[in-house]
């Protein structure tokens, strides 16, 4: 069904829109209105955003960063031995991927408040918007499902990974990891009840700060063990290795679920690709020392998670300590955009009330939930970013990007994509595609083999850890 649906969204962009009349086209453009009216005017209503200034560049470039940041320093050091050496050129190749997507995403929102005055105010479910005016109400539906499974996937990531950082900091407590997913989602659970990203910005901020701080210190510790390096070898890749790490890598650069709701909270959103481009940038800088280093020093001793390859000190555990912060924060930005549109789909209203702390509430012991029924990380972090990931971080945005543009009114301003640009929309959406759907297949085999079967933590509750 997804290679059905990904093989459509290719296809369909270069064909009927660039031949359709304007006078037909806009025949159906207002058909789409007509339809959908009654869910834009009651959207259009809970979003009178006059007098609130919003986030500038740099407040969103740190929104960015800050969300993405932490999984994939502890995972792409192994992703790197996965792949072999042939992982550099693709971590960089899917970060410009994901970025230049990102930028084609922030340009539709842009198209969409061009052409649409209803969107020119704050909106709880931009990325669905931009589907639903690019093909309709049907991949509206799909796009949202996709961006629940990505942003409920990264979470858990998040939620298990903070959990299994604080477990081995307090190994004095006596204290079981699985004890600690619960422990940290009671503490999570009223946090993730405030409003939209830019009524918890702090979070952003101080997400961004200990990554960058545990990263540095991360380099200085595995640089410690660089005479490590002499004594590694580095196991010979296969295809089910290298698409095992395509995942992991995209789920690292995946956070695209979540931009069009952090440029919805801009005080200009037209600036959005710069913010794009400024989060990326700090990202790939804190990737590319920490993967290969750590891919060079440990070799094929690397575990899932770096931190477990390297010996146990007082530096080790601050770091531990500053990602399971990360984490922590991460997670209210990542849970937020997908709470957001569940309150728009019940018609919840905008204002702090039961209905808001019930619905993220359920969310909560809904991720708590499948944390504990698939306690390994790495696990989901493959599976996620090879499906849902792929899709809404480059399938998705370049595939809209091209169809709006495509698009013709005679009241709309003329858009149009240089042959090159349209050359590179098509690499990305290919490369998502086979990509994307190789890694996902291989995830799912990894999962359901005997030897990486682990008891849920609801049937073995007092287990240490899972790495």
């Amino acid at each position: 069904m997804v290679l059905f649906f990904q093989g459509l969204f290719l296809v369909a962009p270069m064909a009927e829109f660039d031949v359709l009349p304007d006078t037909r086209y806009s025949r159906y453009t207002r058909e789409m209105v007509d339809v959908d009216q009654k869910e834009v005017d009651e959207s259009s209503k809970t979003n009178d955003i006059e007098g609130k200034k919003g986030i500038s560049v740099w407040t969103a470039s740190i929104f960015i960063a800050g969300q993405m940041a932490g999984s994939g320093i502890l995972a792409l050091p192994s992703s790197l031995l996965a792949a072999g050496w042939s992982g550099i050129p693709l971590l960089i190749f899917l970060c410009l991927n994901a970025l230049y997507a990102g930028i084609c995403l922030g340009r539709c929102w842009s198209i969409l408040e061009e052409r649409y005055e209803e969107y020119r105010t704050k909106f709880r479910y931009p990325y669905p918007a931009i589907a639903y005016r690019a093909y309709g109400r049907k991949t509206k539906y799909f796009v949202s499902f996709c961006i629940d499974v990505n942003l409920f996937g990264v979470a858990i990531v998040f939620l298990l990974l903070s959990s299994q950082l604080i477990a081995s900091v307090a190994k004095q407590f006596g204290i079981s990891f699985c004890y600690w997913i619960i422990i940290l989602a009671a503490v999570l659970c009223p946090l993730t009840w405030l409003g939209t990203p830019d009524d918890f910005w702090p979070a952003a901020v101080l997400a961004l700060v200990t990554t960058i701080v545990a990263c540095i210190m991360l380099i200085v510790l595995i640089a410690r063990d660089f005479s490590l390096a002499k004594y590694a070898t580095y196991p010979p890749t296969n295809i089910t290795k290298f698409f095992l790490a395509f995942g992991t890598i995209y789920f690292s650069f995946g956070g695209a679920a979540s931009f069009p709701t952090f440029q919805n909270d801009m005080n200009n959103r037209d600036e959005f690709s710069k913010a794009t481009t400024i989060g990326f940038v700090v990202i790939l800088l804190l990737y590319l020392p920490v993967s290969i280093l750590g891919y060079v020093v440990y070799g094929d001793t690397l575990r899932a998670d770096v931190l477990q390859s390297i010996s146990p000190s007082v530096i080790k555990g601050a770091i531990q300590v500053l990602l399971a912060l990360h984490m922590a924060f991460a997670f209210l930005l990542v849970i937020n955009p997908a709470s957001q549109e569940f309150e728009e789909f019940f018609k919840i209203s905008k204002d702090f009330g039961w209905q808001r702390v019930a619905i993220r509430s359920t969310m909560m012991l809904f991720s708590v939930f499948v944390a504990l029924s698939i306690p390994k990380f790495g696990k989901v972090l493959n599976l996620v970013g090879g499906s849902a990931i792929t899709l809404n971080a480059s399938v998705f945005p370049c595939v809209f990007y091209y169809r709006l543009c495509s698009q013709k009114d005679p009241n709309w301003p003329e858009r149009y994509i240089p042959i090159h640009e349209k050359f590179y929309l098509i690499v990305i959406i290919v490369c998502g595609i086979v990509g994307g759907s190789i890694s996902t297949y291989a995830a799912f085999i990894d999962i359901v083999a005997p030897h990486s079967f682990n008891l849920p933590c609801y049937v073995n509750l007092t287990a240490a850890s899972f790495p």
